[in-house]
């Protein structure tokens, strides 16, 4: 039986409409996404008209699309099937409730810190903004998984046309290696405010029983008042933290 390649290459189209309809921050119309991805507009109508049928996207007011709803049932049927995610939720709701900031545990996705769990302290607008996912070298958590890469993949990595989002971001490979050798030592990395201005994380690594990265437990919330609290007590308090799910991931045997 031979394959239908148009099927196929539907298929490819509306996962690339998908992709880039994640990746944005705000709806978009159907002339300016068939532009940006080459495609054609009455393709790219025929694919949305299909997903808004089935929930897949939402149709807002001014005829601009955004995912819909249905990926955060999906988004947490496939979190509840991570074994770290179920070992770690009830530790980071603890954390965030001990420190009153917000606490967030995340794991690798292509070159990104994707957050699978998220458990709020006091509430500001910095952390309010936070997407699900952040890159490598502008989070703490991020910071601790490009960390753990062989060093020829972090020398490729920085020769990309990082973004400089603030005057402290870190954007080149000799200033990374600098800092990682305090990452390697303190098991601890810090973002302060290279993602955002007045936005301070600390980040505290997970791994498994066969000493693999699983994902990353993050503190973030305002500089300053992380700093009224005592930005050495909070990562003594995340560190312990961190130490006890390891405990427990140790305990249960969960391999990368």
């Amino acid at each position: 039986m031979k394959e239908d390649y148009s099927y196929i290459t539907m298929i490819e189209r509306g996962q690339m409409i998908l992709k880039e309809l994640y990746e944005r921050e705000n709806s978009i119309g159907v002339s300016e996404l068939s532009q940006k991805l080459d495609l054609p507009k009455a393709t790219t109508y025929r694919i949305l008209f299909t997903f808004l049928k089935d929930g897949y996207v939402i149709k807002d007011e001014e005829d601009k699309y955004r995912l819909g709803h249905i990926f955060i049932k999906y988004g947490e049927k496939v979190k509840d099937e991570i074994d770290v995610h179920k070992v770690s939720r009830s530790y980071i709701k603890e954390l965030a409730l001990e420190t009153k900031e917000t606490v967030n545990l995340a794991v690798d996705y292509e070159e990104q810190a994707l957050i699978l769990e998220r458990a709020e302290g006091e509430r500001t607008s910095l952390v309010a903004r936070l997407i699900a996912t952040t890159p490598y070298y502008c989070s703490s958590s991020g910071k601790i998984m490009l960390s753990k890469k062989p060093e020829s993949y972090i020398k490729e990595y920085f020769n990309k046309n990082l973004e400089k989002r603030t005057i402290n971001t870190i954007t080149n490979y000799k200033e990374f290696m600098k800092e990682k050798k305090d990452i390697d030592k303190l098991e601890i990395a810090v973002d302060n405010e290279e993602y955002e201005y007045g936005l301070y994380c600390i980040a505290s690594p997970l791994y498994s029983q066969d000493k693999k990265l699983l994902g990353v437990v993050s503190l973030s919330g305002p500089k300053s008042r992380m700093e009224y609290k005592g930005i050495e007590e909070l990562k003594k308090e995340l560190q312990n933290m961190t130490e006890k799910i390891n405990r427990e991931i140790k305990r249960i045997g969960i391999k990368a």
